[in-house]
């Protein structure tokens, strides 16, 4: 049990309804795949999702931050490996790192809070610390996200509907989607380019039947956005890119053969 509570790693293969048009794996598909492994970790720990919901609580996402040393592709075995990381203030932090054999691809740090399963109001630490599973240690100041300054000045590049295929099981969109929609309204495009760092944070929930205002520019060599329902701002996001070497793509578009052996 106290293996699990430190660390809990799950091996895959990329599929190829798993990746984009470049052959590498879908900022979506990552941040899905964060989240089955954190939930299979949970379940294996007495807190799955049922447990959880029956108990009267849910996990709501806060902020995924991304930094991507590269992505694989498609056919490739990877291993994700995560540990909880404590909390801070009501948020709880996680993280996730992606091996491809040896080397390290993908770190991932999450923070989350826990929430009543039916209003989604937020509940303290404690509620959930009391099942005596995890601890309440501190996230030290150096290793905690900062909250993103996104310019107020953002032009609108266009809206984004939210329809039934977007929610989760929590009824709101899911947090793997806010992904899709930076890589579909990003300034420029994302042809010929990959993310190198992405922070997205989840401000307020997004619902059956509201329409996202997408507000968005690159400035500097960072792109900046946000997405605006009628309750407010629903999210804001930040975004490195960087060039997808040709070589690169011309070995994913001909299905080269990844070996991890």
């Amino acid at each position: 049990m106290s293996d699990l509570v430190k660390e809990y790693a799950s091996t895959m293969r990329v599929a190829t309804y798993e990746v984009g048009a470049q052959c590498i794996l879908r900022l979506s598909v990552l941040l899905r795949m964060c989240q089955d492994v954190s939930e299979r970790n949970m379940a294996l720990l007495g807190l799955g999702y049922e447990k959880l919901r029956a108990d009267g609580i849910v996990f709501l996402l806060i902020t995924n931050q991304v930094k991507i040393h590269r992505m694989p592709v498609h056919g490739e075995t990877i291993t994700m490996k995560t540990h909880p990381r404590g909390i801070s203030g009501a948020q709880f932090y996680r993280d996730f790192i992606v091996y491809s054999g040896e080397e390290k691809i993908i770190e991932v740090l999450q923070t989350s809070v826990v929430a009543d399963g039916n209003t989604h109001k937020l509940l303290r630490p404690k509620k959930f610390l009391d099942y005596g599973i995890f601890s309440a240690e501190k996230v030290s100041e150096e290793g905690r996200i900062t909250k993103l300054s996104v310019p107020d000045d953002l032009p609108l590049v266009g809206e984004r509907p939210i329809r039934f295929s977007d929610l989760d099981y929590n009824t709101h969109l899911n947090n793997a989607v806010y992904a899709d929609i930076l890589t579909d309204y990003l300034p420029g495009g994302a042809a010929g380019r990959q993310f190198a760092e992405v922070q997205i944070n989840y401000v307020t929930e997004s619902r059956l039947g509201d329409t996202l205002q997408i507000y968005a520019a690159e400035r500097d060599g960072r792109i900046w956005m946000k997405g605006v329902n009628e309750r407010g701002c629903g999210f804001t996001a930040s975004a490195v890119m960087k060039p997808f070497p040709k070589e690169e793509m011309k070995k994913a578009r001909i299905g080269i053969e990844i070996s991890n052996s």
